[in-house]
């Protein structure tokens, strides 16, 4: 299982937020320093300052900034806020009666790995993934 590009791009530009807590990077900025397509990165953006996750500030000095308390922001609210969090319950071959009751042939190893995932995006905060915080 992989994460989908635009929530890649979202974990990679909140760790780095979260790595420079204290100051503001503009789109270009983040472009550069990330790799990620500039008018890409600029819909990912809006995107996440819409959730309060990150704080834009207009003008001159302005740009993004990680805008919480960094125990406080999951991994879940990140994917949550880009790509949603229906994709961790689907089947992993894409049926869509796929249950205990009726599993494909990968359920029961899916199930377990599947779980240890959920546990982990649920579990992970952004404090846990920065260099600065440990």
């Amino acid at each position: 299982m992989r994460f989908q590009k635009t929530t890649e791009y979202a974990i990679r530009v909140m760790v780095f937020l979260a790595s420079y807590p204290d100051q503001r990077f503009s789109v270009n900025v983040l472009h550069k320093k990330l790799n990620i397509p500039y008018k890409y990165l600029g819909r990912l953006m809006h995107t996440l300052s819409q959730t309060g996750m990150v704080e834009v500030e207009q003008g001159k000095h302005g740009g993004y900034k990680v805008n919480s308390n960094l125990d406080k922001i999951y991994l879940y609210q990140v994917i949550g806020a880009v790509e949603g969090l229906e994709n961790y319950d689907r089947c992993i071959l894409g049926f869509p009666e796929c249950s205990d009751e009726n599993p494909c042939p990968l359920h029961k190893a899916w199930l377990e790995r599947r779980e240890a995932i959920k546990e982990m995006i649920y579990n992970t905060t952004l404090a846990d993934l920065t260099v600065s915080s440990g």
